[in-house]
């Protein structure tokens, strides 16, 4: 688990996952904190993260995290990596919260513990993260945990991403 000053970030077991398959209150009991309707605005990535967990157990930690906001003990949101560490010291950082929790910098929080737990591991070189071509909120967050503009990614039949991204070294000297 990573905590900060207002959140606990969970990382997602099988348990949690089949938990959350079985139904909110499920998931409320498994983690004994108020699981509100919607606290996901993408609800089919929980089955698609289970698969990913259930046929590479070894993910568990750099991946999928539930985010409790502790003073309410309320699950608002998830965020994590996609994915252990690429043989480049790489990984990739993604996240929401729940829409009546944003703009109270809980979001700057969570990534910034995401950031702090990659490059506590000295194998980390650089953590990214992809937005939408826009600037907004997402952006935002990332700008003031130091990550940087690196380019535009193309996806076939979709809209154009920006891609950000904060290096070892560019962390390191921030936060001297």
């Amino acid at each position: 688990m990573i905590e900060t000053a207002r959140l606990q970030l969970v990382p997602c077991t099988l348990q949690h996952f089949e938990a959350s398959l079985h139904g909110n209150e499920a998931l409320s009991k498994a983690l004994g904190v108020t699981v509100p309707s919607g606290w996901t605005e993408f609800p089919e990535m929980i089955i698609i993260a289970y698969d990913k967990l259930k046929n590479d157990p070894s993910m568990l930690g750099w991946f999928f995290y539930l985010i409790i906001h502790k003073a309410d003990n309320k699950l608002i949101g998830t965020g994590g990596f996609k994915g252990k560490p690429d043989k480049n010291g790489t990984v990739e950082i993604g996240y929401e919260i729940a829409e009546e929790y944003r703009e109270q910098g809980y979001a700057t929080e969570m990534v910034g513990a995401f950031i702090r737990f990659a490059f506590h591991h000295q194998y980390i070189h650089k953590v990214v993260a992809h937005t939408l071509e826009e600037y907004d909120s997402s952006v935002k967050v990332l700008q003031k945990n130091g990550m940087q503009f690196a380019g535009n990614i193309d996806t076939p039949g979709k809209d154009t991403l920006w891609k950000w991204e904060i290096t070892r070294n560019a962390y390191e000297s921030r936060n001297k």
